[in-house]
């Protein structure tokens, strides 16, 4: 939660209430929070941080907007990437658009893909059994992109017939 006023005794029991467990201030809200109130939150377990950035700070940390980029490196559309990570489209969009300088390593975009194969498998996997299932378990142990094409392959041949 992010503050640019000062934080009244009220507002500070509002957030313990609500279980806020990080507060962010501009340092001109710090000066003007009265330090019994500050006192109060660190000692409710509150973590108080006085940011120099003007505004709010951003919604996404690094590690998740690096997947962002990942996944739509990866070929995910930006309903897709939003369904999958919870965040609204618009915003997905957004820090694609903002960080579309990033350079990412195959290696993230692997892991990204090999993860959303994972997902995918895990909801088709329920529905097997016997040696289909023990294939589709090995597929999900997989660590990386070939061995998992592999186990799909002798997957797929084995519910083919072949």
């Amino acid at each position: 939660m992010h503050f640019s006023n000062y934080i009244s005794r009220a507002q500070a029991e509002a957030c313990v209430e609500r279980g806020v467990s990080r507060i962010t201030l501009t340092p001109t809200a710090a000066r003007q929070t009265p330090a019994e109130t500050l006192a109060f939150l660190s000692e409710s377990g509150v973590e108080v941080e006085v940011v120099a950035s003007r505004g709010r700070p951003r919604k996404l940390d690094d590690a998740r907007v690096r997947k962002i980029l990942a996944m739509r490196k990866a070929g995910m559309s930006f309903y897709r990437i939003a369904g999958m990570t919870g965040i609204p489209k618009s915003t997905v969009f957004d820090y694609f658009r903002r960080y579309a300088g990033v350079v990412l390593s195959e290696e993230e975009v692997e892991k990204v893909e090999l993860g959303e194969a994972k997902r995918v498998l895990e909801r088709i996997a329920e529905n097997l059994d016997g040696e289909a299932g023990r294939l589709a378990a090995l597929a999900l142990e997989a660590e990386s992109r070939a061995e998992l094409e592999y186990y799909l392959q002798e997957l797929l041949l084995y519910i083919n017939g072949e």
